[in-house]
Order: C-alpha cells, then sequence, then structure tokens
C-alpha cells in the first residue's frame, strides 16, 4: 500500500523534504512508520516520546492501523510562550 508522509519544522530538515511516498506492508501501524523514519533518520530518535502524528488530520494511536492512500503527519514537539 502507498502511505504519503508529511513532515513539518525540524523533521523537514532532518529527513531533507517536506513529504513523500512510502510502500508499506498491509497491515502496517502509524508506530511501524514511525520506526521505519527513525531507523533512516536516527536524530529523530530524539523526539520519539514527544512526536505528535496524525492520520488523514486526525490525531490518534501510534497502534493505528493504516490504509493505502493514507496521509500521515510527523509534527515535532511544539514549545513557546
Amino acid at each position: 500500500m502507498k502511505i504519503r508522509v508529511k513532515l513539518f519544522a525540524s523533521f523537514r530538515d532532518i529527513v531533507g523534504k517536506k513529504e513523500e511516498e512510502l510502500e508499506m506492508e498491509d497491515g502496517a501501524t502509524v508506530q511501524m512508520l514511525l520506526d521505519q523514519y527513525i531507523n533512516r533518520f536516527p536524530p529523530m530518535e530524539r523526539y520519539r516520546e514527544h512526536i505528535i502524528m496524525s492520520v488523514n488530520g486526525q490525531y490518534g494511536a501510534s497502534e493505528m492501523s493504516l490504509r493505502d492512500g493514507d496521509e500521515v503527519s510527523f509534527l515535532p514537539p511544539v514549545s513557546g510562550g
């Protein structure tokens, strides 16, 4: 299945692009996708516990199953005042 991944802020800098399309196995979860990114781009590891993830604009659990055509967004933690 094909998944579109959108990367924001520091993740865009780490990966070197703002979005890409990936092939994933049927039954893949958001967590599996995140693990794949962290393996490919180790600097993302420092954000692992605080990454904000959404699937098709809905924020949800990392164990959510993905479907063909889904759009996943990875956003770094936000801080400020």
